[in-house]
């Protein structure tokens, strides 16, 4: 594993109330805004801000997620290694398989297995590519 901040996601109960908020506090600049329906999320990444990117989720499907939970995405080189590496040290990752409007595949750690945060594993450029593919 790298070790790198891909990025942090943090769950929000209404999308188009905290997007001022966060648009504020990253110099403004509008944040790309995608709906992944099959999942019941619409995402809102902040990229101009110089630093990692900064996810809003707002989640109206079935989820251990709640507001205010922060989720924090480490980039991997190798998505299927490290998922093996995990396992082998007793740690159980999820393989969440890409979907139509997501199409990336990621690794999750939920919070009783991340003792209380939620841990993202994405392939190396893989967030960056989807927010900035238009």
């Amino acid at each position: 594993m790298r070790g790198r901040l891909d990025h942090i996601g943090i769950l929000v109960d209404d999308l188009e109330a905290a997007i001022p908020v966060y648009q504020a506090l990253t110099g403004g600049a509008a944040p790309v805004i995608r709906a992944v329906p099959e999942l019941k999320l619409r995402l809102a990444f902040f990229v101009q801000q110089g630093g990692a990117i900064i996810e809003l989720v707002e989640s109206r499907g079935k989820s251990e997620l709640r507001h205010g939970d922060v989720v924090v995405a480490l980039e991997v080189d190798d998505l299927d290694a490290e998922i093996a590496r995990l396992a082998a040290a007793g740690i159980k990752v999820h393989d969440q398989p890409p979907t139509e409007n997501l199409p990336l595949r990621r690794g999750w750690i939920t919070k009783a297995n991340g003792h209380g945060t939620i841990i993202e594993l994405c392939p190396k450029g893989a967030v960056e590519r989807f927010v900035r593919d238009t």
